[in-house]
């Protein structure tokens, strides 16, 4: 409280994710901050716990500004290594570095690599056959989605339950300002959906309208509509199913790009040597 930001030359981020907790990251926070405070540091500085920020395999992490110097397994000895040198001799600690500016690799032991949205080949007895990926159910990825279906797409089709799929073709408020809820309102459509992540003591209400599951389906038969979203809840119940036109590309390669990260020339495929993605197209 209080800081004066104007007198402050050096911030020390501090992950508080749930790893980097799991790590005993408060161990080396802790240790930090005394050392700052003991020697006169503390308005010169400005020490934030942050929200996770996405190297949780080289937890406990640190981000020290300026200079973008990222640090991994941070232990309370480290700490104060770290902060002796940011602050006594303005240099990073280059031996307990992850990343800093102008490195083209992550200094880690511990890489995880990212497992990316892949189609699958099925047949379901409702459609047909069809290719399948499982994809990001997550906020992060659903509400922009969202919005680009009903604020940027021209016509899309939503098909909630076992009921006919219904078109909606105006643009419509997409609300996120609930804790857990997205509300899509409009004069064709009312629809809430959980997308945030919920607790135990959640009611079940929320919980049953909470996605789970995301599946983009690339229907091989041909339609009006031979693409969609099709969400479900942690049970497997059908949620909504957001339709996409045969001609609609635009809608289509967005989802491929920026939903799937799948660039429409490459299009990965389980068994791809089985399957012709011609025979989709």
């Amino acid at each position: 409280m209080g800081k004066n930001i104007a007198k402050v030359t050096t911030t020390f981020q501090f992950c508080d994710g749930g790893s980097c907790q799991k790590a005993k990251g408060e161990m080396a926070i802790r240790e930090a901050r005394a050392y700052l405070r003991n020697q006169g540091l503390w308005d010169d500085t400005h020490t934030i716990k942050t929200r996770c920020n996405g190297r949780c395999e080289d937890a406990p992490t640190w981000i020290v500004q300026p200079g973008n110097f990222w640090y991994k397994n941070v232990t309370p000895e480290k700490a104060v290594s770290i902060v002796k040198s940011h602050m006594d001799q303005n240099k990073p600690a280059e031996e307990y570095l992850l990343y800093k500016e102008g490195w083209s690799i992550l200094l880690t032991e511990n890489e995880k690599t990212a497992a990316l949205p892949l189609f699958k080949y099925k047949t379901e007895i409702t459609i047909g056959e069809l290719l399948i990926a499982r994809a990001f159910a997550s906020d992060q990825h659903l509400y922009p989605l969202f919005q680009y279906f009903f604020q940027e797409s021209t016509s899309i089709g939503i098909q909630t339950g076992e009921q006919n799929i219904k078109i909606i073709d105006q643009p419509h408020k997409v609300d996120y300002s609930d804790k857990y809820d997205i509300k899509i309102t409009g004069e064709q459509l009312q629809l809430t959906l959980a997308i945030g992540g919920i607790t135990k003591d959640v009611s079940s209400t929320v919980t049953e309208r909470k996605v789970s599951v995301a599946e983009v389906i690339w229907l091989k038969k041909k339609a009006i509509f031979t693409k969609a979203l099709r969400l479900k809840n942690k049970k497997g119940k059908h949620l909504v199913t957001f339709w996409i036109k045969e001609d609609d590309e635009n809608t289509w390669e967005h989802i491929l790009k920026v939903y799937l990260s799948m660039p429409s020339n490459q299009i990965r495929i389980e068994n791809e040597n089985e399957i012709s993605i011609q025979e989709f197209i």
